[in-house]
């Protein structure tokens, strides 16, 4: 069974945020090239984000209340991002290795719709463009992909530029999706994982300011590493 318009409108109505349904929907029909998804494989790629248990729940209930659906239909899907604004002032000299994936990130961009520069950014700090990084806890890549994150978001090679790219804009965009927008709180979910923010009771920019310290050091020095180095490419 697949679900047109309306069923996917009728499965929005719940707790769950719509625009990360729709994200999510979109994201992984088109790293699959179909037309329609199994109920197991959206699962899959929520798991690989952590959303909140009750989102999770509440889409289970969406699903089992339009009678069991098998698969879902991506034809009303659509990513709704919640506006991310970038830097005013250009600083800095770009890394030489941006311009050979400017034609990926600038496609990811827009599938996505994230800044060219939040993109580019977490690549010059992840691995300073150099695609066969790897860090010692296993990220892998340009944008530094967990094995984990990387097989829900449907990247089957992650030291492909394009996959791992097309990855870590998806899991990028879909923090953003998650935390209304808020860029500090995207990169410190990007980095040490939505889990580590939920654990600690971080859900909005105030969380985060009065919490800052809690966070890995690693994390707190994470995120102003990004935003000076999206500052290099606006």
């Amino acid at each position: 069974m697949n679900l047109d318009k309306s069923s996917l409108s009728s499965m929005a109505q719940g707790k769950i945020d719509s625009s990360v349904f729709a994200s999510l929907l979109q994201q992984k029909m088109e790293q699959s090239g179909t037309s329609s998804i199994s109920a197991e494989e959206l699962m899959k790629t929520l798991a690989a984000i952590s959303l909140p248990a009750d989102q999770v729940d509440s889409l289970k209930m969406g699903a089992t209340s339009l009678g069991g659906a098998s698969s879902l239909d991506s034809s009303a899907a659509r990513i709704e991002m919640p506006n991310v604004s970038e830097p005013k002032v250009k600083s800095g000299t770009p890394n030489a290795g941006a311009a050979q994936y400017a034609d990926i990130v600038q496609a990811a961009s827009a599938k996505y719709g994230i800044p060219q520069s939040l993109i580019n950014g977490i690549i010059d700090a992840e691995s300073s463009f150099n695609p066969n990084a790897q860090s010692g806890a296993g990220a892998k890549g340009l944008m530094q992909l967990m094995d984990g994150t990387a097989a829900g978001l449907g990247v089957k090679n992650s030291f492909d530029p394009e996959q791992n790219i097309n990855g870590g804009s998806s899991y990028i965009a879909s923090m953003l999706i998650r935390f209304g927008g808020s860029q500090s709180l995207a990169l410190a979910a990007y980095n040490a994982g939505p889990g580590t923010l939920q654990r600690l009771g971080i859900r909005t920019e105030e969380d985060l300011r009065a919490k800052f310290d809690q966070l890995p050091r690693e994390t707190q020095n994470y995120i102003g590493r990004v935003e000076k180095a999206q500052a290099k490419y606006i």
